[in-house]
């Protein structure tokens, strides 16, 4: 599992609890001393949550720490998996049977590049 996976399924987490208390990422972003695009970030999985910010996001946000990390992993690669689905869906979709499989020449490069063969 890549961290990249991780900081996204911790960002949607983020993302969804802050919708279900009605917060604003400014709003968030105030309480905890950051600016709302240090928020975007986290939410997008851009960037990571270090403890200590995760420790005022929970105090402020009223969950328990523990709901952001468990089961983190399987809905990190529940999410990779959509990921994959949705381009399998789309590149099936391309009538030009050369640029289909030129893409898939192309993933199968960066994967490659990217040691996830």
């Amino acid at each position: 599992m890549k961290d990249q996976e991780l900081n996204l399924a911790i960002g949607q987490r983020l993302r969804s609890v802050r919708a279900a208390r009605g917060v604003t990422q400014s709003e968030l972003a105030a309480h905890i001393g950051v600016a709302f695009q240090q928020i975007q970030k986290y939410e997008n999985g851009t960037n990571r949550l270090s403890v200590a910010v995760m420790l005022r996001l929970c105090s402020f946000m009223k969950v328990d720490a523990s709901w952001f990390v468990n089961g983190v992993e399987t809905a990190a690669e529940a999410g990779a998996e959509d990921e994959a689905g949705y381009l399998a869906k789309k590149i099936g979709r391309i009538s030009d049977e050369t640029i289909r499989r030129n893409l898939t020449m192309l993933i199968h490069s960066l994967a490659v590049a990217d040691g996830a063969n």
